[in-house]
C-alpha cells in the first residue's frame, strides 16, 4: 500500500505549550497518576450543592430531586448524601461509588499553578496561604501540583496526603519562575510610548497602552463594549488557549482518582473576553453573553473537567489591589487614565475563571477569596448530595445539558451544567496527546508480554515549505501480525486511524490530526508490513514526534517515538 497525504494544517501552527516531564521524584507513599488510558465512563455523577439562599440544606432524599437530561426527565439511579465528609445516608439504589453510612469520602484536590500568567508576589502569597490552610484536610484526602510556565509541565508531586511533602512542594513553587510580567495583558510602565517587552505593544500611543488594552482601538473605548476584539488575535490570547490545553492535558493524566475530585486552578488571569454585558456580581457570574470563539477557548477544559466528574475552582492571581488602585502604571496619571477602563479589563479576566467554575459546579475564588483557597473549597466540598445516571451513549461527541432541580420551594441548586458523549476516535487523539505530552508510555510499551512489533517511521530529505517551515516526507511500516485483518473485496483489510504528536524544542506543538488508513494484503502477498506514506509540513527546528496507529477492531495502537532535527 502507497499512499501519499500533506498534513498542510493540522501540523503548521506549532506555537508555544507544553513539552512535559516529572520534575522531582515521588514520595514513597504517593499514588503515581494514570496516564495512557482511556477512561471509560458509563455512569455520570453529579455533585449537587442544596442551599436556601445562605445555608445548606441537608436531608433530602432521591424524590425530593428532579433530573433534566436535554430538558427531558431522566430517573436517578444513584443517590448518597454526603455530609462533612461522610455518607450521611443510607444510598437509595446501587450507590456509585459504593458507600455505607458514615463511610469517609475523601477528595482529591489537583492544584494547577499557571505560572505563564502569574506574577512571582501575588502567586508566592497565594501559595504560602495554601500551605498554611494544609491541616484542613482530612484523613483521606490527597492532594498532587502540577506546574505549566508556557512552555513545560512539571509534575511537582503526584497525590499524597502528606502535609510535610505538600509544605515542601509549595516552598519550591514558590522559587519558580513567573512569567505574568511578560503574558499578562497590561498598561505599558515605559516612558517611550510602548513597552520594550512586550511584542504585540502599540507605538506611538502618549500612555503606551499595549495591543490587550481597551484603549488599543479607538472603536472601543467603552468599558465592556467591543473588548473581545481587542484582546483576540493577540499573542497573549493564544497563550490563554496553550494553558488551558495544558490544564486539560493535566485533567486527562489524572482521570481515575477515587472519591470526589477537584482542581485548583491557580492563575493570574486569562484575556478571555465576553462581547458585552459586564457586571460585577460575582456571586451569580453574570458576565454577559459569552463569544463563539471565547466558548470553544474554554470549551475543552470544561468539557474534560465534567466528563471526568472534576469540579473547578478557579483561584485568581492577580492581587488584593482595587480594581481602581492603579498599581501596575508608572505614573498617578497613568494610573487615574486607566482605572476608568482597568476594571472592565479585569472583569474580561475574572469572567473566564466565573464561566470555568459555574459550568463545573464550583465557584472562583476572586480577588481577596484567594487568600482562603484551600479552606473555602474544603468547606464547598465537604457537603453535597450525589447523583448518579447512566445516559444512552451514541459516542457521538456531542454535548448534552444537564440540570437538577429541587421539588421544595425557595431551595437553590448548584451543579455542573453539562456532559459530553465523547467517541473513542476523539478519546484515543486525547489519550495520544496526554502520553505525548507527559513523555509517559503508551499502553503496553515496554512490556514484551504485551507490546506489539513497533512503527518503523523513516523521513525524506526536508524541502522547502514556505519562510521558517519545510516539507518533509514521511514512511510508515505497519506490520501486518500487529492489526486486525478481515476479508473485504478479495484481500483481507484493516481500517486504521494514524496520529501524529509533534514538539518543538521550543515546546510548541499544534493539534493532533486523525488520519485514516486502510491497510490492503492480498491473498498471494509475502509482504510483512505495509507502507503508508504522506508528507507533513513542520517548523524548521528539532521536534520530538509521536506516530500512533489505531486499531479500531481491536483498540490496540502501535505507536513510534521519534526525534528529528530539521
Amino acid at each position: 500500500m502507497n499512499r501519499k497525504k500533506q498534513l498542510t494544517s493540522c501540523l503548521l501552527a506549532l506555537g508555544l505549550v507544553a513539552a512535559a516531564v516529572p520534575a522531582t521524584a515521588q514520595p514513597p507513599d504517593a499514588e503515581a497518576p494514570i496516564f495512557g488510558e482511556i477512561v471509560d465512563v458509563r455512569v455520570i455523577n453529579l455533585e449537587v450543592v442544596v442551599t436556601d439562599g445562605k445555608e445548606r440544606i441537608h436531608g433530602l432524599r432521591s424524590e425530593d430531586f428532579r433530573l433534566l437530561v436535554d430538558g427531558r426527565e431522566t430517573p436517578i439511579e444513584y443517590f448518597t448524601e454526603v455530609r462533612g465528609g461522610r455518607a450521611a445516608a443510607e444510598p437509595s439504589g446501587a450507590a456509585v461509588p459504593a458507600l455505607a453510612p458514615g463511610e469517609a469520602v475523601g477528595t482529591r484536590y489537583l492544584v494547577f499553578i499557571d505560572d505563564a500568567f502569574a506574577l512571582p508576589t501575588h502567586r508566592n502569597r497565594v501559595l504560602r496561604r495554601l500551605a498554611e490552610q494544609l491541616p484542613l484536610l482530612g484523613p483521606d484526602d490527597h492532594m498532587a501540583v502540577v506546574a505549566y510556565d508556557g512552555r513545560q509541565i512539571d509534575l511537582l508531586t503526584s497525590w499524597t496526603g502528606s502535609v510535610p511533602e505538600l509544605e515542601r512542594v509549595f516552598d519550591a513553587a514558590r522559587e519558580r519562575r513567573a512569567y505574568g510580567l511578560f503574558s499578562k495583558p497590561r498598561l505599558a510602565a515605559s516612558g517611550l510610548g510602548f513597552d520594550p517587552f512586550l511584542t504585540d505593544s502599540y507605538y506611538g500611543h502618549p500612555f503606551g497602552f499595549d495591543a490587550f488594552s481597551p484603549f488599543a482601538d479607538p472603536r472601543y473605548g467603552v468599558p465592556g463594549v467591543g473588548h473581545a476584539y481587542a484582546y483576540r488575535g493577540s499573542r497573549a490570547y493564544s497563550q490563554a488557549g496553550q494553558v488551558i490545553d495544558a490544564a486539560t492535558s493535566v485533567l486527562r493524566g489524572f482521570a481515575r482518582p477515587p472519591g470526589r475530585k477537584v482542581m485548583l486552578l491557580l492563575t493570574g488571569g486569562w484575556p478571555v473576553a465576553a462581547d458585552s454585558g459586564f457586571s460585577a456580581n460575582v456571586e451569580y457570574g453574570d458576565y454577559g453573553t459569552w463569544a463563539g470563539e471565547d466558548r470553544q477557548l474554554l470549551r475543552p477544559l470544561i468539557d474534560t473537567a465534567n466528563r471526568l466528574g472534576y469540579t473547578l475552582y478557579p483561584v485568581d492571581l492577580s492581587g488584593l489591589e482595587s480594581h481602581f488602585g492603579g498599581a501596575e502604571f508608572a505614573t498617578s496619571g497613568e494610573a487615574a487614565a486607566a482605572s476608568r477602563l482597568l476594571a472592565g479589563r479585569e472583569w474580561i479576566e475574572e469572567g473566564a475563571l466565573v464561566q470555568l467554575a459555574r459550568e463545573t459546579g464550583g465557584r472562583a475564588l476572586l480577588d481577596a477569596a484567594a487568600h482562603r483557597a484551600l479552606e473555602r473549597t474544603v468547606e464547598d466540598t465537604r457537603s453535597y448530595y450525589w447523583l448518579g445516571f447512566t445516559p444512552s451513549w451514541k459516542e457521538n461527541d456531542e454535548r448534552h445539558r444537564v440540570k437538577v432541580e429541587v421539588l421544595r420551594k425557595g431551595f437553590k441548586v448548584r451543579a455542573r451544567k453539562d456532559f459530553s458523549d465523547l467517541s473513542r476516535q476523539t478519546e484515543v487523539t486525547m489519550l495520544v496527546e496526554s502520553v505525548h505530552l507527559f513523555g509517559l508510555p503508551m499502553p503496553g510499551e515496554g512490556d514484551p508480554a504485551t507490546a506489539a512489533a513497533p512503527l518503523g517511521i523513516s523521513f525524506g530529505e526536508p524541502q522547502k515549505g514556505g519562510f521558517g517551515k519545510v516539507v518533509v516526507a514521511v514512511k510508515i511500516e505497519i506490520p501486518y501480525e500487529s492489526v486486525t485483518l478481515l476479508p473485504e473485496g478479495g484481500a483481507d483489510v484493516a481500517h486504521l486511524e494514524l496520529r501524529v504528536a509533534a514538539t518543538d524544542d521550543r515546546g510548541g506543538h499544534a493539534d493532533v490530526p486523525v488520519i485514516p488508513i486502510e491497510v490492503r494484503r492480498e491473498a498471494a502477498s509475502q509482504d510483512a508490513v505495509a507502507v503508508f506514506e504522506f508528507e507533513m509540513k513542520l517548523r524548521r527546528r528539532p521536534h520530538r514526534l509521536l506516530f500512533a496507529v489505531h486499531d479500531p477492531a481491536s483498540g490496540e495502537i502501535l505507536s513510534q517515538r521519534v526525534g528529528v532535527d530539521l
